[in-house]
């Protein structure tokens, strides 16, 4: 039987899939391609909707990546014989070109360019 005590670890491990460098999407790091759909459209952040599949961006890879994150999420709740419909809404922002912060590196991790996820689930009961 599901527990409502298992919902945030699920949150938090699809969190550290989506930040992962294994995170991997038609052969290359989904950062990445996110990364150069935000630069090809000049914008600075992407918020993607894991329960309607829409993006603020109107792109074919896209719409495949945020179907491909809601599978993902949709299996990982349903390991755990978690509902869907304890889910209210389920967002997950990439922000680019975020100023480098210091302590949240350690020794040559600083490579490449910093941006900050935001995985924004909310349940049935209220924010996660």
């Amino acid at each position: 039987m599901a527990r409502r005590s298992e919902f945030k670890g699920i949150v938090r491990n699809f969190a550290h899939m989506l930040n992962s460098r294994n995170n991997d999407f038609l052969g290359y790091w989904a950062t990445g391609q996110l990364y150069f759909n935000a630069e090809q459209e000049e914008v600075t952040s992407i918020s993607l909707n894991l329960l309607k599949v829409e993006s603020q961006l109107s792109s074919k890879t896209l719409e495949a990546f945020a179907n491909n994150m809601r599978h993902f999420f949709v299996e990982m709740l349903t390991a755990h014989k978690i509902p869907l419909s304890w889910v209210k809404s389920a967002f997950v922002i990439f922000s680019f070109d975020q100023p480098y912060q210091k302590q949240y590196h350690y020794r040559r991790s600083a490579l490449g360019k910093p941006y900050l996820l935001t995985l924004e689930i909310t349940s049935d009961l209220g924010k996660l």
